[in-house]
């Protein structure tokens, strides 16, 4: 994907250095930044994938979050790469800029966290005060978010100096999440179902960046993004095994974006 979109920089990039010749210096007379521009980029995509225990009902599990088989929070910094394309609008007057950005991405961010606990009974001088066949049992629960499509709409406002700009841009952000919460009991050959989230939601997302002019059409940025998508709880119940037992996690869907792109104006 990473090779297609470099190509794609290259293709959109090639006709306007042409143009203007690439070599020359812009003129600070001649720096604008009014006008279209279209542009492709890559970057990194950063994560904790917090989850929080919010809510949990049921003696058996009442016991085991006294125990600390099931954490109160877990998180954890991942990183993976990301790529896309935008497109923009720019108006100028005097040293300031103001415009407006749209930009789609991909990146397949998997975030896992894993937390293990030995259950603190024994069958004979501490028996488990729930079940006995609980006692000295391994409890491993599994934290997963990750990371699919992401689109941004923005507006930006920035101030030019020479060929340079610095700018700060916010807005709505729209991104395929998946978060999911499982549980296995190894002891007892016991896996949960399927406790999961997967869709697209609806959040916002603030940034800033810095852009230079290589010639009067085509520029280069970097950028930084904060992204917060909608909140996710998963609600883990299984009346079969466990009934009347119920534990929620509550997922946060952030990301921070660091991002290089080229960007050519029409």
């Amino acid at each position: 994907m990473y090779r297609l979109l470099f190509l794609c920089g290259l293709a959109i990039a090639a006709p306007a250095a042409a143009d203007d010749n690439f070599t020359q210096s812009v003129p600070d007379s001649v720096t604008d930044w009014s006008g279209f521009r279209a542009g492709v980029f890559g970057g990194t995509i950063n994560s904790s994938g917090q989850a929080k225990r919010t809510d949990f009902t049921g003696a058996l599990l009442s016991l085991d979050v006294q125990d600390g088989l099931f954490p109160d929070s877990i998180s954890g910094l991942d990183t993976s790469f990301t790529g896309g394309a935008a497109v923009g609008y720019d108006v100028q007057k005097g040293r300031w800029v103001v415009g407006a950005e749209a930009d789609i991405s991909y990146a397949n961010h998997d975030v896992n966290h894993y937390y293990s606990r030995i259950d603190p009974y024994n069958t004979t001088t501490n028996p488990h005060p729930i079940n006995p066949a609980f006692a000295g049992l391994q409890t491993n629960t599994t934290y997963r978010t990750k990371f699919g499509t992401l689109a941004t709409a923005r507006l930006r406002g920035g101030i030019s100096f020479e060929r340079n700009m610095v700018y700060a841009t916010a807005g709505l952000a729209y991104g395929k999440v998946a978060n999911r919460f499982s549980l296995a009991l190894p002891g007892l050959g016991y896996a949960s179902p399927d406790w999961s989230d997967e869709g697209w939601k609806l959040g916002y997302a603030i940034g800033v960046g810095y852009e230079h002019k290589l010639t009067s059409r085509i520029t280069m940025r970097m950028e930084a993004l904060a992204v917060d998508l909608a909140d996710t709880t998963i609600h883990a119940v299984d009346p079969v095994s466990f009934p009347g037992q119920t534990i929620d996690y509550t997922f946060s869907n952030r990301a921070i974006i660091g991002r290089f792109g080229i960007m050519v104006a029409f």
